[in-house]
């Protein structure tokens, strides 16, 4: 690799980080105005459109997550000619597993204190990846928002298998006919009424259309990141107006067909060579505040909940400042220890290898 193309890789992380700090905030805000209990009089009229925000967050961590994964696997199999199943597995556990679980023994804790109410079978089901799940009981509100690690990691723990094993993954062409195939079932099963098996789908196309932009060629990725800016805020203002303005007879069925290529679309062709659009998109602070919003996403929902007005704020800037340490001191040397355990897995796999 060159070294311009280094610095693009190295830009195109930077701003990533910060659509991240941007989604958490999407979700922060639907949590606080619309369920919170905070009564803001002039929002009252908009908090359909506040709570659609707040998912469009979600859905933007859903692509940034297909690509950033997707592009690390890709760049294994074409550097190694496999992928080591058993490595990256085990870095996708220090990565989410050790921050949940800090996170659900706390409200634990705090439940037994009488604090808040989790029940110790709702704690688990968060544990094991099933809050998408429609149980009787849920995950209660503490831990109801780990339905979106779920989609997450139960979409990983089957697609590395399909990039080994299955050649469609590797053809970015057949890759995206298969996307718009199940786009297509989406939208039958949203119609028909089957709305958990079409709401599967509609989250895993965003999964996978984060998954295909990564192996897009480099003539295309190259003109989505020399995107206009002036096309960069229509993309933006397309959402904003679906967001705003669809009716909600018809919202999901705008999700599935237009909000993945919409949000692909703003997030990877950020014009950071504009000079004010890299204020933003590459400010140090806001990518660091990108980097820490795993654990901000863990703990806001623990302080959007307690319906304790204008001092959730307060509550929220406290999430931040955990994280901040949280990061530095679990975060980090887990996945350095990830890292370096995932490096020996790959050796050894290489080693393996018949000559």
């Amino acid at each position: 690799m060159s070294k311009s193309d280094k610095e693009v890789v190295s830009a195109r992380i930077d701003y990533i980080d910060v659509w991240r700090f941007l989604a958490v905030v999407m979700v922060i805000q639907s949590h606080v105005f619309v369920y919170s209990g905070l009564k803001v009089a002039f929002l009252a009229p908009y908090l359909d459109q506040l709570d659609r925000l707040g998912e469009l967050g979600v859905l933007v961590f859903f692509v940034i997550s297909g690509f950033v994964i997707c592009s690390g696997l890709i760049a294994e199999k074409k550097r190694t000619g496999s992928i080591c199943l058993s490595a990256f597995y085990l870095r996708r556990f220090y990565r989410i597993i050790p921050p949940l679980w800090l996170y659900l023994s706390s409200l634990l804790l705090l439940n037994a204190a009488g604090v808040i109410k989790i029940s110790l079978k709702q704690a688990l089901t968060s544990a094991a990846f099933l809050c998408n799940m429609p149980f009787p009981d849920g995950c209660s509100w503490f831990a109801g928002h780990t339905w979106t690690l779920a989609y997450e990691e139960q979409f990983y723990l089957v697609f590395p298998l399909l990039m080994l094993f299955v050649p469609l993954i590797n053809n970015s062409l057949r890759f995206a006919l298969a996307i718009a195939g199940m786009t297509i079932i989406a939208v039958l099963l949203n119609r028909a009424g089957h709305l958990l098996i079409g709401e599967y789908f509609m989250y895993f196309i965003f999964l996978l259309i984060g998954c295909c932009s990564a192996l897009l060629p480099e003539e295309i990725i190259g003109r989505i990141r020399r995107m206009h800016v002036g096309v960069w805020l229509l993309v933006i203002a397309l959402l904003l107006i679906a967001i705003g303005y669809v009716p909600d007879g018809l919202q999901r069925q705008v999700k599935v067909l237009c909000y993945p290529v919409l949000v692909l679309l703003m997030v990877l062709g950020t014009p950071t060579r504009f000079k004010a659009v890299a204020l933003v998109f590459k400010n140090r602070q806001l990518c660091y505040l990108g980097r820490i919003s795993y654990t901000v996403y863990l703990w806001q929902e623990l302080v959007t909940g307690n319906y304790l007005g204008w001092l959730t704020f307060v509550n929220i800037a406290a999430v931040f400042a955990f994280a901040m340490i949280s990061y530095r001191y679990i975060e980090l040397p887990l996945q350095r220890k990830a890292t370096l355990l995932s490096d020996d897995l790959k050796a050894a796999a290489v080693a393996s290898f018949p000559a």
